[in-house]
């Protein structure tokens, strides 16, 4: 476990954790209508007021005879086809109002975030399995079983995350047969990438820091060649009796480190490449 792991991971479990708290949560600031259509619902709701007391004028002219009864029929019928025409225009105005200031197909921003707030963290959940799954690869290997059942878990969740948001995100103009096998293309083929990314991602980054670890031990060893050499020069100096002795010791040591460096250096480049 390297040490960029040990802090990456962590991090990512907190960051999945804050925005799977509050992803649902994200559209309780936003207005539940917009402001023109808020005013222009105002408008029709004045409009109908208006025409409340406008029937009830005529009923009440009715009532005191002020108006004969045909007369009555012939004005309520002209009332009621001058209110119903204003009124589909009035909705006809609203709607193109609402339609034009529509958030992925939805009414509002406030509406768009509850559906996608609530969906937003089964896609983390499907990461945070695979980072674990990962984290954890080489200890489930020794229960093969858990291993494959693990792995059909994340693809599952992944599937089912992201067939749910491409569902939520995807205009319905399409016709039913071609929706439905256009959102499961994009489902498995964003589950296939994500996967695929993830992955690469986790192994590319181990493998950068062992290369370069594995580097820093080949360097190490040849400087420590030569610290070692420039000791046995100056012992063999000090004392012409050990020349032989020193000179057998090295020849072994010689030997062993060019075994050892080979290996890791091999080592090195199956990583690298």
């Amino acid at each position: 476990m390297t040490e960029s792991k040990k802090i990456f991971i962590p991090i990512l479990i907190i960051v999945g954790a804050v925005i799977i708290f509050t992803a649902p949560l994200l559209h309780i600031n936003f207005p539940k209508k917009q402001n023109n259509q808020v005013l222009f619902e105002d408008k029709i709701n004045n409009f109908n007021e208006v025409k409340d007391d406008e029937l009830c004028n005529l009923k009440q002219a009715l009532a005191q005879n002020e108006i004969t009864p045909l007369e009555y029929i012939e004005q309520l019928e002209s009332f009621e086809i001058s209110r119903g025409v204003t009124s589909d225009l009035l909705d006809y105005e609203l709607d193109n109002i609402i339609d034009e200031n529509r958030v992925f197909g939805f009414k509002s921003m406030r509406l768009f975030l509850i559906g996608f707030g609530i969906r937003l963290p089964y896609i983390f959940f499907s990461f945070i399995i695979l980072f674990f799954f990962l984290y954890s690869k080489d200890k489930l290997k020794a229960d093969i079983s858990l291993y494959h059942s693990v792995r059909i878990l994340y693809s599952i969740s992944f599937l089912i995350s992201f067939y749910m948001t491409i569902w939520f995100l995807l205009p319905r103009d399409l016709p039913v047969t071609a929706y439905h096998i256009l959102i499961g293309l994009l489902a498995i083929s964003s589950t296939v990438c994500s996967i695929f990314l993830t992955k690469y991602y986790y192994n590319k980054k181990s493998d950068f820091l062992l290369s370069f670890k594995v580097k820093e031990l080949i360097h190490f060893i040849t400087k420590s060649r030569k610290t070692t050499l420039d000791i046995a020069v100056k012992a063999s100096k000090a004392d012409p009796k050990l020349k032989k002795d020193i000179e057998t010791k090295l020849v072994k040591y010689d030997e062993e480190l060019s075994e050892t460096m080979k290996k890791v250096a091999n080592t090195a480049d199956e990583v690298e490449y």
